[in-house]
């Protein structure tokens, strides 16, 4: 089924307003510049893209995500992998994994990310899933003196965590901060979106250490609570997942242990942030 307005590609929703998962007759290595578009267009619109039985190599996916826009690069990785790629990994060794906590992929780059795309090859026989929230619909669902007073406000974003370890940096102050608006304008759809998560950003520039930490815990209280705004992905092997880090925060579910889990992640820039004004 798919949904006049949207896209060209056939797609079947995920939920009413949040996600796409599209045929699995699709194959993406095939598609023209037209439907690289689509596609894009369609990521903006749905905020997640899930593509099944996609089988490609490591290279071929970093050709595929060129396409798609500027790759960030990783220096040191797991694994024989490009650069380009940040390999996805967890088995019976692994004491944590990455993205356990609601997030934003690297919001502390002073251009972040636009679409970041994951293809898994192993997958555990059940666990492993990864949820999303659509950070457009959490902030329509703050009352509009809450979304007033966001609109003015801007949060600093520090690199934190795995992104230590893949940047090639030697000490956390080695990487750079950045300042967003707390509330941003998709370039696409000219929608708002909060722009806040709990994986990078440290406090809210305009207002005092408390009251940042309110706002924020306030904010992430909405998002966990909004499950309308909420869709939980269940991955096969080769399966692609794409979403567009400009409105969309995830989180990976760590309730397969001991099992593995395997794959390869793209990050695609995004553009400088622009504050959200209403008409």
């Amino acid at each position: 089924m798919n949904q006049q307005g949207f896209s060209d590609l056939p797609f079947t929703p995920v939920s009413p307003k949040f996600g796409a998962e599209l045929s699995a007759d699709m194959r993406l290595l095939d598609l023209d510049d037209s439907g690289i578009e689509a596609l894009q267009q369609l990521a903006a619109e749905c905020g997640v893209l899930v593509v099944r039985d996609q089988m490609m190599t490591q290279d071929e996916q970093v050709g595929f995500a060129r396409r798609l826009g500027k790759l960030f690069e990783t220096p040191m990785n797991r694994g024989k992998a490009p650069d380009e790629l940040i390999v996805i990994h967890a088995d019976e060794k692994s004491k944590y994994v990455a993205g356990s906590q609601w997030h934003s992929d690297v919001s502390s780059e002073e251009v972040p990310p636009g679409l970041s795309m994951l293809r898994l090859e192993e997958v555990p026989s059940s666990g492993g899933d990864t949820i999303f929230a659509d950070m457009t619909q959490v902030f329509e669902s703050l009352s509009k003196p809450i979304q007033s007073l966001l609109l003015g406000l801007h949060a600093r974003h520090d690199p934190k965590g795995h992104y230590l370890y893949v940047s090639g940096a030697k000490r956390m102050d080695e990487l750079p901060a950045a300042v967003h608006p707390v509330v941003r304008t998709h370039p696409r759809t000219g929608r708002p979106s909060l722009f806040v998560n709990a994986g990078f950003t440290a406090r809210i520039v305009e207002l005092s250490q408390l009251e940042s930490d309110a706002l924020l815990k306030m904010l992430y209280d909405q998002l966990v609570y909004t499950v309308e705004a909420q869709i939980r992905i269940k991955w096969q092997p080769n399966t692609v997942v794409f979403w567009d880090n400009r409105v969309v925060q995830h989180r990976a579910s760590w309730d397969y242990f001991p099992a593995r889990r395997h794959g390869y992640r793209a990050t695609i820039a995004g553009e400088a942030l622009v504050p959200y004004v209403e008409a």
